[in-house]
């Protein structure tokens, strides 16, 4: 009997000391005036306010008022959100490359280890890497090597709506050739990720190294080099419509020349990965009465970090 009394105040003991070294469960405290999105595992996605969360579950009250308790091992993630990742009341696929329109860039800047891969028509393509917040670097080429350009971009955000951003590219025309280009801009960009507009102003140029030319006397001069640049102005614009769809629109204008090319797009969100561009867009001078336009298309895909 005494062994028995013994063995029992020795699991009290046990117990009550565990009951010391782990107290109980408490819910965390979180701001319940901040608008969030919470992620599944499963992939599914809910926009509301925490109400409370502790290990076993996370509660949040829907933009409905309705409560939605979830399991806390089933929470990939818990992030801010704004008004613009809320549309009908249901969750959007934020815009995965808000630092580009169709082509133009816009001043926002790409995260840190940020990487997007872009396609137009299946034939031209371009990477874009996230090296800080605020600069990132890329390339761009076609399926058979040229031309290739370098690009770059700095990003300097002044508060949530204003942004400007200074950035180039440069490059050759082809394989063998002398013939290099480049273009240094600057950008403003005023609004969000989710709809925004841009205006942008740089100077291009063309320098031609096997320029030739010849006497009087049929006697050729060169090659040498020779160099033209021009201005160039952009505007381009991007409003959300939906969860999957928003409207866009650059245009390029050269004084030099007095013509000008771009027009409108839809930006269509496969998924939070990547879209679709599908646009008409036109080219000619002001003073044209008829101008072509041609279909134009691209594909990106994002990888996250």
């Amino acid at each position: 009997m005494k062994k028995i009394i013994v063995l029992l105040l020795l699991i009290c003991t046990v117990q009550l000391h565990a009951q010391e070294n782990n107290p109980p469960i408490s819910s965390t405290s979180t701001d319940s005036s901040k608008l969030i999105i919470l992620t599944t595992n499963s992939g599914e996605h809910f926009a509301g306010y925490i109400v409370s969360e502790d290990p076993r579950e996370v509660t949040i009250r829907l933009e409905n008022g309705k409560l939605l308790s979830i399991p806390a091992y089933t929470v990939k993630s818990i992030k801010p959100a704004t008004r613009e990742n809320i549309i009908g009341g249901k969750v959007v696929y934020p815009n995965p490359h808000p630092s580009r329109y169709f082509y133009t860039p816009s001043a926002l800047p790409m995260d840190k280890g940020e990487v997007y891969i872009q396609t137009v028509y299946g034939v031209a393509f371009q990477a874009q890497f996230g090296i800080t917040d605020r600069f990132s670097l890329g390339a761009t080429t076609t399926i058979v090597g040229t031309p290739l350009a370098l690009t770059t971009k700095y990003s300097i955000p002044v508060d949530e709506k204003n942004t400007f951003a200074v950035g180039g590219l440069a490059g050759f025309v082809g394989w063998g050739s002398n013939v290099s280009l480049g273009i240094g801009f600057g950008t403003y960009t005023y609004g969000t990720k989710e709809s925004n507009i841009t205006l942008g102003a740089g100077l291009g140029w063309v320098r031609d190294g096997d320029v030739v030319d010849y006497t009087q006397t049929g006697e050729m001069i060169g090659p040498f080099a020779e160099t033209n640049s021009t201005g160039i102005f952009t505007l381009a614009g991007n409003k959300r419509l939906s969860r999957n769809l928003s409207i866009m629109g650059e245009f390029w204008y050269v004084p030099e020349g007095g013509f000008f090319f771009g027009g409108p797009c839809f930006r269509l969100y496969n998924n939070r990965k990547s879209t679709f561009d599908l646009g008409i867009w036109t080219i000619g001078g002001i003073s044209d009465v008829s101008l072509p336009v041609f279909p134009v298309f691209s594909y990106t895909f994002k990888f996250e970090k």
